[in-house]
């Protein structure tokens, strides 16, 4: 899950909505200039475990795609202490939990059928900081939020309707961004990480702003 290099996509993935080319192009070349120069080849890391990509994969159509990465940046905020975990985020636990099993190929119950066996302790968390610093766990979640803007961009590309998803992520940064600022830096390294998300976030909120202004409310924007 790696198309595109953290933050570069935030503002013109959204500037393409009615915005004009001059202005899309100054965005790219102030988010490019400030960005800093990508690894060398061969050491890309990958910051999302092999069930959340599964999960991304469940998810088909521009809405459902949105909401599982959106869950997926907010359980990170979760895992670092930026806020508590909501119902949300255990119904993603639970579901994490499910694909984990897949994997396994342990046998899930039928429909209606009663489990052979008592059921066992509600899933814990799946994510914490064994699997990623805390580094990578930010990295992670601008690479959901990159992963948003381009799948919006694409699906306005292929003059699908974009405004649910718009709203949605438009709402879901505006309420991260005062969460981030709760992050409290160890060294250098973290200060940039966190420093990096909070503008990805203001970024992708003002590109969303901006697009929302230009797509007219339609009956069909909560379609995928």
């Amino acid at each position: 899950m790696r198309r595109a290099s953290h933050r570069q996509v935030h503002t013109s993935a959204l500037a393409l909505v009615g915005l004009s080319a001059l202005l899309a192009l100054a965005a790219r070349t102030t988010i490019t200039a400030a960005t800093p120069a990508p690894p060398p080849a061969g050491t890309a890391k990958e910051y999302f475990v092999e069930e959340e990509i599964d999960y991304i994969r469940e998810a088909q159509g521009l809405s459902l795609r949105v909401t599982a990465l959106l869950k997926l940046a907010n359980i990170r905020l979760v895992v670092l202490g930026m806020k508590d975990k909501s119902r949300d985020d255990k119904e993603l636990e639970k579901r994490i939990s499910e694909i984990h099993d897949d994997l396994l190929g342990k046998p899930q119950p039928k429909p209606g059928e009663k489990p052979k066996s008592p059921p066992k302790e509600p899933p814990g968390p799946y994510l914490n900081l064994t699997d990623f610093t805390r580094i990578e766990m930010l990295r992670g979640y601008i690479e959901a939020l990159d992963e948003v803007s381009s799948d919006i961009d694409d699906a306005y590309r292929d003059k699908r309707e974009v405004r649910g998803p718009l709203e949605q992520f438009e709402k879901f940064c505006s309420t991260s961004i005062p969460l981030l600022r709760r992050f409290q830096s160890a060294n250098a390294a973290e200060l940039q990480a966190i420093g990096d998300a909070r503008s990805a976030t203001q970024e992708a909120m003002e590109s969303a702003q901006d697009a929302l202004k230009k797509i007219p409310k339609t009956e069909k924007s909560t379609r995928p």
